[in-house]
């Protein structure tokens, strides 16, 4: 589906919320200004989180707790990240699957090697100055994708 504003774009992502129970690993994968860090603002927002939602780039990994549940939304950004030993220095992987946990990948496919297995991948598109294909893509059981637009 074509998003044609943030604000739409955050709305994609709270239906995608409405679905989450804990334990998903979330894929977003798109270039720099395709709306990955609004998208993961929205999907906070619909979960209850009242902190402020950024970019991790810098910090790599930012924590949110979702006000009122036991669910925690990880949020990583591998964009600096250069080798799967920095992962593995880091902890980055104790994140992944926790079934209190919604664990949000940006730039998962930036290492050689390491391979996420993400339950959902969000793919952002940008078409112009305010419009965004997204596409939703959902693991099933035998480890392949079925694709859904948003």
């Amino acid at each position: 589906m074509i998003s044609f504003s943030p604000e739409q774009t955050k709305r994609m992502a709270a239906e995608l919320a409405a679905t989450l129970h804990g334990g998903e690993v979330i894929a977003l994968v798109g270039d720099l200004g395709a709306g990955k860090t609004t998208f993961v603002q929205g999907l906070c927002e619909a979960l209850g989180v009242k902190s402020r939602v950024t970019s991790p780039t810098f910090a790599i990994l930012n924590v949110h707790k979702a006000d009122g549940l036991t669910l925690k939304i990880t949020h990583l950004d591998l964009y600096r990240i250069k080798s799967a030993r920095e992962i593995v220095a880091l902890g980055l992987e104790e994140f992944l699957g926790a079934p209190d946990t919604v664990t949000v990948i940006e730039w998962p496919d930036v290492v050689d090697g390491v391979q996420w297995n993400p339950t959902i991948t969000v793919s952002l598109r940008t078409l112009s100055s305010q419009e965004r294909d997204i596409i939703i893509a959902y693991a099933n059981e035998g480890g392949l994708l079925s694709a859904k637009h948003a």
